[in-house]
């Protein structure tokens, strides 16, 4: 099967990772092109760099902005379907709204390929009268990664459990969660103790990490809030902030120091390729407050892969990905539902370890990469087989 991905972004950033992943797993066993956006200004692609590293073919030369621009995107289209016409793809899978927008008008100009579209924010398909037209004009089948994509989406459109109505035509949809490469994001590879070290952990501290961008919307003031209302009871309390951001400063570094938590609260950084997941095994538990661009929450699922026991709020779509009491804990987004969640996480060495093994078990059952590609290549199947009895 020949299988083309599009992909409207040159930043690395929202579902690029999803996306990309899909597509080297798909590319073990099938020809699969992966095309994504040109920098502005002569500036270097983002994405390009993890395409040529999961080995993937692509082409230069679309301009795949996030955002629908008139004269590139006419320009992409002309050029996607000398794509189409030479390569003739079986299936093009979308994964934004302006590589759906290109997409769709190229295949009305050189037919013939499957359009698939997946949805990764809980919001679902957006539905816009802009989307809407999309969908009319080109969607034989939607992948929701969510089910709160899901049903966000048959909220806005109507329809069942496997389709979703475009103006009273059924389009088949399938509930299919994204994977995660659980051989790289598997304890057993790595040290703990190293990484112990490498995070500054002493033997008797606990330490519950949390991976996000540093930025005001993802609720970094309730978070310290509870940080300190947690360790004036459990001095062994250490909370690990795992990334970066613009205002890092502002959002993380100043509170911290104004509420005298510099023992407490350490700021490790953008951790880039394998020193990532070689240092989170470090950790004793995680924290998961609010969904980033990726409404998939990947960063949680590769942490419940390593078996860290998390935390996470209300926030969509958290509460379908952890099962409250069995994979990790959910509580209210406040510092109070922090407190309270922390303390438990923290002064229960017990419950860590059994939240920990809920999580790596429901991660091996529900977020194998492996899996994820059989069901999304089993979705091309069908909708394949239907064309072609609809042609008979």
């Amino acid at each position: 099967m020949k299988i083309l991905h599009l992909f409207a972004n040159w930043k690395w950033t929202g579902p690029a990772d999803p996306a990309l992943s899909l597509a080297a797993w798909q590319a073990e066993s099938h020809e699969v092109l992966f095309l994504s956006g040109t920098g502005p200004d002569g500036q270097e692609s983002r994405i390009q760099p993890f395409v040529d590293q999961r080995g993937v073919r692509s082409l230069p030369g679309l301009n795949l902005s996030k955002h629908a621009r008139w004269r590139a995107n006419r320009v992409d289209v002309r050029r996607l379907c000398r794509v189409l016409r030479d390569w003739r793809p079986d299936v093009v899978h979308t994964h934004l709204d302006n590589d759906h927008r290109v997409a769709s008008l190229a295949l009305r100009r050189a037919p013939g390929a499957l359009l698939v579209r997946s949805v990764y924010d809980p919001t679902g398909l957006s539905g816009g009268f802009r989307t809407k037209r999309l969908a009319r004009r080109a969607l034989d089948g939607l992948i929701a990664c969510t089910q709160a994509a899901r049903q966000a989406t048959l909220d806005a459109y109507g329809g069942s459990t496997h389709s979703l109505s475009v103006s009273g035509q059924a389009r088949p949809l399938r509930l299919i969660e994204c994977g995660v490469d659980r051989e790289r994001f598997d304890a057993a590879r790595y040290d703990r103790e190293a990484a112990r070290r490498r995070l500054e952990l002493q033997p008797d501290e606990v330490g519950v990490g949390i991976v996000a961008r540093v930025q005001p919307h993802r609720r970094f003031e309730i978070l310290l809030e509870a940080a300190e209302a947690v360790a004036r009871k459990l001095p062994q309390f250490r909370l690990l902030v795992i990334g970066r951001g613009t205002h890092i400063e502002r959002v993380l570094h100043e509170p911290v120091r104004a509420r005298g938590l510099q023992n407490v609260v350490r700021s490790v950084g953008y951790l880039a390729g394998d020193e990532y997941p070689a240092v989170l095994p470090g950790l004793d538990a995680s924290v998961f407050l609010v969904p980033g661009s990726d409404g998939t929450c990947r960063a949680l699922r590769e942490q419940m892969a390593l078996g860290l026991a998390p935390l996470v709020t209300t926030r969509t779509p958290l509460p379908e990905i952890v099962d409250e009491g069995n994979a990790g804990l959910v509580c209210e987004e406040s510092a109070e539902g922090l407190v309270d969640g922390l303390l438990r996480l923290v002064s229960d060495t017990g419950l860590r370890e059994r939240l920990g093994r809920g999580a790596a078990t429901a991660a091996a059952k529900r977020f194998d990469g492996a899996t994820q590609t059989a069901k999304v290549l089993e979705f091309y199947d069908e909708l394949l087989s239907e064309r072609a009895r609809a042609g008979n």
